[in-house]
């Protein structure tokens, strides 16, 4: 995220991957019952028999140590730090290590069950990420600051190195926050919107949650950097105003959606169930 890397999650998951998140599907009942799930439920629990998917795989979990290292031993290479500079240095790998472990700890051991867990959790994970980022800035600048010009060019120039790869990989600029499951909240939104179709009065709640959702997406879309070539400490501001934005957009629509969705019936709950079914099987 500080520098990229050519594998840069972070900016890859935006409002579309939110809203996959927390419709994501699953086996297990908004009542918590480990068994197939009734009709009119939307949860993303492991099928029986299958085996239940780690934290690691779900939130992309690395060893705090081992990628405090890698980033260290980059930023050596390029600046070649001085013996007064090691301090800081050091410094920095610890906070580092520790903003990584505090990232992890909020991942659960098991796939949150019901809608409303899944909201708490993503909102939950964000904002521990929004608190590491912070707790992480201080040494990070006060690294920075003891770098000659020279050493913060030569890291600026290993930084844009590896965006101009990507760049040039990409048909000339670098797709920084190409989310993943982009397109997918107006496919869902669509089908909340079929499941809702027999309830006049849930029309006019559910036309205002659509223009919100887009209002969001756009809003999120547009906390991306526009240029790829930031320099370090420019990442960590974007990546921090990211971060503000996707915990807006979440802590704004979370109310919404859980409204919506506690106001559909069985029977529209498992329309929406099966509308959902066909569009991860279909694709954003």
């Amino acid at each position: 995220m500080l520098l990229p890397t050519g594998n840069d999650r972070f900016w890859t998951y935006g409002y579309d991957a939110i809203v996959q998140a927390a419709f994501a599907p699953s086996n297990v009942d908004d009542r918590g019952a480990r068994s197939r799930p009734a009709g009119n439920q939307v949860s993303d629990a492991a099928s029986p028999g299958t085996a239940p998917v780690s934290s690691s795989g779900r939130c992309g979990n690395v060893a705090a140590d081992a990628a405090a290292d890698a980033l260290i031993e980059r930023i050596e290479r390029a600046v070649e730090p001085t013996a007064s500079q090691r301090d800081a240095l050091e410094q920095l790998r610890t906070a580092v290590a520790q903003v990584i472990e505090r990232i992890n700890a909020p991942c659960p051991a098991v796939a949150a069950a019901t809608f409303a867990q899944r909201l708490t959790a993503i909102q939950d994970r964000i904002w521990v990420m929004h608190d590491a980022l912070l707790t992480l800035r201080l040494p990070f600048e006060t690294f920075n600051n003891t770098l000659t010009d020279d050493q913060q060019r030569r890291l600026r120039g290993d930084a844009s190195g590896f965006a101009q790869r990507e760049a040039n990989a990409t048909g000339g600029r670098a797709q920084t926050c190409a989310d993943p499951a982009a397109g997918t909240a107006d496919g869902i939104m669509r089908a909340i919107e079929r499941a809702a179709r027999s309830a006049g009065q849930q029309r006019a709640g559910l036309d205002a949650l659509r223009l919100n959702s887009a209002a969001m997406a756009k809003l999120v879309a547009g906390s991306c950097p526009a240029d790829p070539f930031l320099a370090p400490m420019g990442r960590f501001a974007a990546a921090t105003d990211r971060l503000d934005v996707m915990l807006f957009a979440v802590m704004s629509m979370s109310p919404a959606l859980q409204q919506l969705y506690d106001s559909l019936g069985d029977k529209q709950k498992a329309g929406l169930n099966r509308a959902l079914r066909q569009t991860r099987q279909s694709g954003p």
